[in-house]
């Protein structure tokens, strides 16, 4: 996919891409396609979706709805590795109405039942969870978002993969890290009651442990969401800020894998 920055996406966008890419994802979400062509077509929209007017456009031209139930109804991790994602790429800060239709669609509740729809050594996976959660956290500065978050279970969701990330090898740091940062950005605009949530459900001791059995960046992550969970309102704010730059806001949507040919085997 060239969309690598916004202006190889505009001018993909000006050449009509926008309703191919959201046909094709509306064809290919159904029950008897092949995992991998629908990946790649939750890749597509989710690699387009750069900018707010970007995945307004993609959702006008019915993008959400397949790529919602696609999240709610699968059990494919790669495919729920995807689908989470192109949630996630679907918003930035201040995207209050495309978190509204994202949710009307069921996507909280498609994102709290992951962690579970997975076995544990899918980390890919867990990354885009935490990516999309993020992105829901920063997309609306009022209490809606952070409520229907809550009511679908989405804090819980999230502790119960930092709790299985604890509990197995860090075999992938960065999906530890996402995780935590996640918590971190759920406590920040989640406002008090989301991070007294958390503090009961036992995310603290959790956070703690990961840190312990990570490397330095794990570390740091954790170390950064209990202040923001813990803190005063001075290292809150600056645990925030750490927060907010860690993450990717020009994109979010990496590469698709492609196993390439071993041209050897071939003689």
């Amino acid at each position: 996919m060239l969309a690598r920055t916004d202006a190889l996406a505009g001018k993909l966008v000006h050449a009509g891409v926008i309703p191919a890419l959201a046909s094709h994802l509306i064809k290919t979400a159904t029950p008897d396609v092949e995992s991998e062509d629908l990946c790649v077509a939750l890749f597509g929209v989710g690699r387009l979706a750069r900018t707010i007017k970007f995945s307004k456009a993609l959702a006008a031209a019915g993008s959400v709805e397949p790529m919602v139930r696609t999240l709610n109804q699968t059990l494919d991790p790669d495919v729920l590795n995807w689908a989470a994602r192109a949630v996630g790429c679907h918003m930035r800060p201040n995207s209050s109405d495309m978190a509204k239709v994202l949710l009307r669609e069921g996507a909280a509740e498609g994102l709290a039942k992951l962690p579970r729809s997975i076995p544990p050594q899918e980390t890919e996976a867990l990354g885009s969870f935490a990516f999309a959660i993020a992105r829901f956290s920063c997309a609306e500065w009022g209490s809606g978002t952070r409520k229907a978050l809550v009511q679908a279970g989405v804090v819980d969701a999230l502790l119960s993969a930092l709790r299985a990330a604890s509990a197995i090898p860090t075999t992938n740091p960065q999906v530890h890290s996402e995780l935590a940062f996640a918590v971190s950005f759920l406590g920040d605009v989640g406002g008090s009651a989301i991070r007294k949530e958390i503090q009961d459900a036992g995310g603290i001791e959790i956070l703690k442990q990961v840190a312990r059995q990570g490397p330095p960046d794990v570390r740091k992550a954790c170390e950064t969401a209990i202040t923001t969970i813990t803190g005063n309102l001075f290292t809150r704010s600056s645990a925030s800020t750490k927060t907010a730059l860690t993450h990717d806001w020009s994109g979010g949507c990496p590469e698709y894998p492609i196993i390439h040919p071993d041209f050897d085997d071939w003689h």
